[in-house]
């Protein structure tokens, strides 16, 4: 955390940030958690540091904490503004050197579709709009219509605008509601057809992970639904260490973000569910990753002076919270930092990003593409 927050002020720099991750991570028993008297120390005079440098602190917060912009965002997402890891070709495709990652990521929401099995007479219901790109994909290519919920207002009034530029407003409802507060849709099974979720879980919380595939039990039809969810996932052996620590992306992007194992995942599952969702596949994507944030990574500077750095100080003067030039810099140091960070998370394996597929005892529909 010292070397992160340092890193974010411009007290230290580093010309190739992914290879210092990585060489970490191959040293990580030696280094990590402050099992050695040199970690000991450097941690503690970090901290130290940061204890006494208000000024530091000051930038550190405003950094935390801002509220950004869709701006910003579009700054570095494809056109389509899917914030996910997308499916890349393999490298052995003639196509794969010139693949564009909105390519890769419709590749990744037709993996949703299609494991979902949606059709044309399907209610769907999707946990974390984002701004839109899955539900518009899936009315585009199915006909079906999607209720989705958001928590963000901002990523509502954009997704809102992008479901009536493609005319999708008679098809998909977003609303901004918590999944725990949605009432069941009012239709003849009182159920939704099918239920998606793409990296959403990471926000719900440890204490939560019962309680949201409860709801999802309790929402999805009971003659044969079907749920897909996306989930960012933490090694089994790295996961108490990981948990019982303050780290850098919980910190300072994803406060209150949790990252769970597989077995958490699918322990939660069979006991929301009372047993009642059975998992019927799961896929790691999560070396999909890598190259997504390192392409993240190199438009979010390019595009940082002339996109980015405008939306904050014009959003900062909406909120009468002036950035000055070095808070604008902590900012984009801290985007860096955590583009890298999980580029070379991925890169070496150490973190996961599973696509698990459910359904209810009787989902004939996922037996569609078997010979039989």
């Amino acid at each position: 955390m010292g070397f992160a927050e340092s890193y974010m002020l411009g007290e230290v720099s580093c010309p190739n940030l992914t290879a210092f991750f990585e060489l970490f991570i191959l040293n990580r028993e030696d280094l990590s958690d402050g099992s050695t008297i040199t970690s000991s120390i450097s941690t503690n005079i970090a901290g130290l540091a940061r204890a006494t440098n208000t000024l530091s602190n000051a930038r550190l917060n405003i950094a935390a904490h801002y509220d950004i912009s869709n701006d910003m965002f579009a700054a570095f997402l494809s056109p389509d503004m899917t914030y996910s890891c997308p499916i890349w070709l393999p490298k052995s495709s003639p196509l794969s050197a010139d693949e564009t990652l909105e390519a890769a990521q419709m590749r990744k929401l037709d993996r949703f579709i299609n494991n979902a099995h949606l059709k044309a007479g399907d209610h769907v219901l999707e946990i974390g709009t984002g701004w839109g790109s899955l539900a518009i994909r899936a009315v585009q290519t199915t006909g079906c219509r999607v209720t989705s919920l958001t928590l963000s207002i901002e990523q509502k009034e954009l997704a809102e605008e992008r479901i009536r530029e493609a005319g999708l407003e008679d098809r998909i409802e977003v609303l901004l509601c918590d999944y725990r507060a949605l009432p069941p849709p009012q239709n003849e099974r009182g159920a939704y057809d099918k239920i998606i979720s793409i990296e959403m879980l990471e926000a719900v919380g440890k204490e939560f992970l019962v309680t949201y595939f409860e709801c999802v039990n309790r929402l999805l039809k009971k003659d044969g639904g079907i749920a897909v969810f996306q989930c960012i996932t933490m090694p089994e052996t790295r996961y108490d260490a990981y948990a019982a620590s303050d780290d850098f992306i919980r910190r300072y992007i994803f406060p209150g973000g949790h990252l769970p194992t597989v077995s958490q995942l699918v322990a939660s599952i069979n006991t929301g569910s009372r047993k009642a969702l059975i998992v019927d596949n799961i896929e790691n994507i999560g070396p999909h990753y890598a190259k997504t944030l390192r392409l993240w990574r190199e438009d979010f500077m390019k595009n940082f002076d002339e996109s980015i750095r405008p939306a904050l100080l014009r959003d900062s003067e909406k909120r009468g919270q002036i950035m000055g030039k070095k808070d604008v810099e902590t900012f984009r140091r801290k985007w860096e930092y955590y583009f890298t960070y999980c580029e070379a998370g991925f890169r070496a394996k150490t973190l996961g990003d599973v696509i698990i597929t459910v359904g209810r005892e009787g989902a004939v529909e996922m037996m569609e593409e078997v010979p039989l």
